[in-house]
């Protein structure tokens, strides 16, 4: 697997049958804003996927300074790093051990190396992702893995309105097909990401249409994100586009 994510290019990565499952697992979940089972399943998912002692997630509104979700696995590992989320945090992917302003987050922490994810959720709230070790470091693969699955986990664990949600009628695939169209993909292209045949990118194209009550890709893209179809969107067409 190769891909180009934020932060950098993203190198090969050779997944194993587990790591597959466990990424398998992450691409099929869906957003359900401030439920702690859903950020957990997000959280062992991604456990699974980049081994590790400890992942948490840390969720700060910045005008008031209180910390508004607060998840970890295991329970009883303490969230150790509200205090560097503020307006100042540099979004993208932190790795502890080779990054001198943030390596003292691993003594306070007790762990050899660490990984922090960090996110803007809107204007006024950011969040962490962040993934201890406590013997061995993180390797390039894994600094790529996490690379690759950065939009995905954003995606999962931000903050989002419930009006915002998308139609509950939609399966995990035609959701996550739509929102890979919304990036301007082809067909071919949410195949190759999906690892699916272009049939079946059409087939679940088709049926979310129809769930949607839209008859093409831009329609279909607007009523996944709350908004009504343009007349631009209504007069264009079709799930076909290789």
């Amino acid at each position: 697997m190769k891909a180009v994510g934020g932060g950098g290019t993203v190198s090969a990565v050779r997944l194993s049958e587990p790591r597959q499952a466990a990424l398998a697992a992450l691409l099929a979940l869906e957003p359900t804003t401030g439920d702690p089972d859903s950020d957990r399943r997000t959280l062992e998912a991604t456990a699974r996927l980049i081994p590790c002692d400890a992942i948490g997630l840390g969720l700060v509104d910045l005008r008031s300074g209180s910390l508004l979700r607060s998840v970890s696995l295991p329970t009883w590992v303490a969230w150790l790093h509200p205090e560097t989320l503020d307006d100042t945090c540099t979004e993208g992917i932190h790795h502890l051990l080779v990054d001198p302003p943030l390596r003292p987050l691993l003594q306070r922490t007790g762990m050899s190396d660490g990984l922090l994810l960090r996110f803007r959720d809107g204007r006024d709230q950011v969040g962490e992702v962040w993934m201890d070790r406590r013997h061995r470091a993180f390797t390039d693969a894994d600094l790529s893995l996490l690379r690759i699955i950065n939009p995905l986990l954003c995606r999962l664990l931000r903050d989002r309105p419930d009006a915002q949600r998308p139609p509950v009628d939609l399966t995990a695939q035609e959701r996550r097909v739509l929102q890979l169209v919304a990036t301007g993909m082809s067909n071919a292209d949410v195949a190759a990401r999906m690892w699916v045949a272009p049939c079946t990118v059409r087939k679940h194209l088709q049926h979310a249409f129809r769930k949607l009550g839209v008859s093409n890709r831009l329609a279909a893209v607007q009523a996944l994100e709350g908004a009504s179809p343009t007349p631009r969107a209504r007069s264009r067409p079709s799930p076909e586009r290789e």
